[in-house]
């Protein structure tokens, strides 16, 4: 397993750095979908995960749930056109372990419609350099000691 600053990167997952997601292949076009460490230090505390109903197909850059993180909520995206196939019942009620446990506290499950683009989601190896730039630009030495920006105080994209 891959570690920066602080964060683990499983070695086996794909990454989309932009979002801040981790994507675990199943097998055919179906992908289990997380939220990295990186990007719950981002955030801050994960209170709640809300997903849109099962079944629902979702465009690129559509939201398949909102995080709830203290007093803000924002959508959580799929950077590709995908089926919502499952969701995490043990994120109900509480999305606090992802907090603790990011990579077996999945937030949903995705059938893509068609395989996603070449160099949408990386492999770690790919990934890192992008994910040392957002880590840069948010001035994440490391995770023990970062305090999360508050949202107004930046008003780039998440």
């Amino acid at each position: 397993m891959a570690q920066l600053r602080g964060c683990d990167f499983p070695d086996d997952l794909l990454y989309h750095p932009d979002s801040h997601l981790w994507f675990s292949p199943l097998g055919g076009a179906r992908y289990r979908v997380g939220v990295t460490q990186f990007g719950i230090a981002l955030s801050g505390e994960i209170l709640l995960f809300t997903p849109k109903p099962l079944g629902v197909t979702l465009d690129a850059g559509r939201g398949f749930g909102l995080l709830e993180a203290g007093k803000t909520v924002f959508p959580v995206k799929t950077p590709f056109t995908a089926r919502l196939i499952d969701a995490n019942a043990a994120l109900d009620p509480s999305a606090r372990a992802m907090n603790r446990t990011p990579f077996e506290a999945w937030l949903v499950e995705l059938e893509a419609a068609e395989p996603p683009a070449d160099g949408l989601l990386l492999a770690w190896p790919e990934a890192q350099p992008q994910i040392e730039r957002l880590m840069d630009r948010y001035a994440f030495r490391d995770l023990a000691d970062f305090a999360a920006p508050l949202f107004h105080e930046d008003n780039r994209d998440f």
